[in-house]
């Protein structure tokens, strides 16, 4: 069973699929890769766009356009400006 949204995709406007991104670390964007760690490193301006927990798996919301091959995430309520 498909789970649609009901989200429309921002570029092609196609019916995105509702469903999460989950990882064993911090998710989080940043203005620059770190070259020195695989977690994410928190500068002036990153976004942490899920809360950081080492006793759970950490997601956030996210929906897939497979028309396009984009994800939009949405992070409202997790988000903790650095």
């Amino acid at each position: 069973m498909e789970n649609h949204s009901g989200l429309t995709c921002p570029f092609c406007q196609s019916v995105m699929k509702k469903g999460f991104i989950q990882s064993g670390t911090r998710l989080a964007w940043v203005p620059k890769v770190s070259k020195l760690s695989a977690e994410p490193s928190l500068t002036k301006g990153s976004v942490l766009l899920s809360e950081q927990s080492r006793f759970s798996i950490n997601h956030v919301d996210a929906f897939l356009c497979e028309s396009c091959k984009k994800v939009v995430i949405d992070y409202e309520g997790n988000e903790q400006e650095q």
